[in-house]
This record gives structure tokens, C-alpha cells and sequence, in this order.
């Protein structure tokens, strides 16, 4: 078997380590949408009570009581700001998997040409 070029085996080491950026920012971007789910449920129960009624928000290792308003103001900042993050996630991957779809290409036609030597 031929022996492989240090070029080809770069690539193939980039191709490796892309499909690994992919998986991690795939799961950071997942991990994003969980907490965004959270805060968009929790956004519907402070939206179904009255804004008389007492809310309480967990602070480090007590609970306060805060003033509906305040809460929903914070939640709503978080829920802007974990769209924008999952957003930049989702580009990010795309970016992402164009580039090893133009690895692969590339690395499917070098090896593709060797495999043709060789035969």
C-alpha cells in the first residue's frame, strides 16, 4: 500500500477535528435551547398569575422574594440573550459544516485518485 502524504494526512487530521468542533458546538448549542425552554416556561407560569401574588427566585443557596415584574424583566433579558448566543451557535455550525463538506470533497478526490493508482 502506498504510503500516505503528510498532506493527506493533515487533512485528514483537520477533517477529524472539524467533525469534532461540530459535535461540541452542536451540544453547547443544545444545552442553550434547554435553558431557553426553561425560560420560556417559565415566562408562561409568571404570565398566568397575578401581579399582586408574591413571586421567589432562586439566588445562590437562598430564595428571594422579587417583585413579578423584576423577574419577568430578567427573564426576558436572558431569553434575548440565549437567542442571540443559540443564533450565533447555529451560524457557527454551518460555517462549520461547510467546510468539511469542501474537506470531504476534497479528501473523496485525492483519495478517490490514489485509490485509482493503486488499482
Amino acid at each position: 500500500m502506498a504510503e500516505i502524504s503528510e498532506t493527506l494526512r493533515a487533512e485528514v487530521k483537520r477533517y477529524q477535528d472539524l467533525v469534532e468542533r461540530i459535535r461540541m458546538v452542536a451540544l453547547n448549542r443544545q444545552q442553550l435551547q434547554a435553558q431557553l425552554n426553561e425560560v420560556d416556561r417559565a415566562l408562561r407560569e409568571l404570565s398566568a398569575i397575578d401581579d399582586s401574588r408574591p413571586v421567589y427566585k432562586i439566588a445562590g443557596s437562598i430564595i428571594v422574594a422579587k417583585s413579578k415584574s423584576d423577574v419577568v424583566s430578567e427573564l426576558t433579558s436572558m431569553k434575548e440573550m440565549l437567542e442571540i448566543r443559540i443564533k450565533t451557535l447555529e451560524k457557527q455550525e454551518d460555517l462549520l459544516k461547510k467546510q468539511l463538506e469542501e474537506l470531504e470533497k476534497k479528501l473523496s478526490r485525492k483519495l478517490g485518485g490514489a485509490q485509482a493508482e493503486a488499482g
